[in-house]
């Protein structure tokens, strides 16, 4: 029914205990894949083995990329068992069986979805902003270098859609990749993850070609919590990561002209709107 993956880089055995032992007696799960970029692994193998019967570890020293990685998890899952659904998850999540459970019959019921997240929360249970605008580089100029005053100024907020109140379904152009519920076969099917980008861009990616051909939505009626760590705003290196990367995009998608932006965009404040007007 699912498989999931799971890239980690130079994690311990004791964080990827802690993510998984919520979720290793759900008898839905088929395979966990859990990928490993670092060069020089901090864990063993069959420690991670282990850990459930369903698990696969894979050591790949080179490093091509989180998407590169889950692209690769995703074949291995199916290659054991072929899903229906496939989760894409961050280590830094927390999530339980019954969530799994509900997010597999709300897919069952609902076949125009293609991808669904639940409602995303910081470990203090405050709500974790992760659906938004498609952006355009103005937005994430300002989400990652402006001081906060003028974010307010420029109203980011509307990016990070701060007017939605997380009491409907909303079908949403961009949802964050920490935790991404998808249809194994429509996965496959748009070529999964575009790895030119090595990190940060392929959610925004992933999902805006999903919504091209169905419903990329939030069921905010479960929750998970997401410690988001922001990485690049730590490193040099990583924010050069994420810089390069966020130039491919806009190479990809379009910088000042993306038609379909404007029209996603416009879509999701509309529905937004009314439903704070109901």
């Amino acid at each position: 029914m699912l498989s999931i993956s799971i890239v980690t880089y130079k994690n311990s055995i004791d964080e990827i205990k802690n993510c998984l032992s919520p979720i290793l007696n759900c008898a839905s799960i088929d395979t966990i894949c859990i990928y490993d970029n670092s060069e020089t692994s901090p864990v063993k193998s069959e420690d991670v083995i282990k850990l459930g019967t369903n698990i696969i570890y894979y050591s790949d020293k080179r490093n091509l990329g989180y998407g590169y990685g889950h692209n690769h998890a995703f074949e291995l899952c199916q290659t054991r068992k072929s899903s229906k659904y496939h989760l894409v998850m961050n280590l830094d999540v927390q999530v339980d069986r019954n969530t799994l459970l509900i997010l597999i019959e709300y897919m069952d019921r609902s076949p125009k979805t293609l991808h669904c997240m639940p409602k995303v929360l910081n470990p203090d249970h405050s709500i974790q902003h992760t659906c938004k605008l498609i952006p355009s580089p103005l937005n994430l100029i300002l989400r990652r270098f402006a001081p906060s005053m003028l974010k307010v100024l420029l109203n980011q907020s509307s990016y990070e859609l701060h007017d939605y109140n997380f009491n409907y379904v909303l079908n949403c152009p961009y949802l964050s990749g920490c935790f991404m519920f998808l249809r194994s076969n429509t996965f496959r099917d748009v070529g999964k993850f575009d790895t030119r980008f090595f990190m940060y861009p392929e959610d925004i990616d992933l999902t805006r070609r999903l919504h091209t051909i169905g419903k990329t939505e939030c069921y905010p009626f479960v929750s998970i919590i997401h410690q988001h760590e922001k990485a690049s705003y730590n490193s040099w290196r990583m924010t050069w990561v994420h810089i390069r990367s966020m130039i491919k995009y806009f190479n990809k998608w379009g910088w000042f002209i993306d038609i379909d932006r404007n029209i996603y965009n416009s879509n999701l404040k509309r529905t937004i709107s009314k439903h704070r007007n109901i």
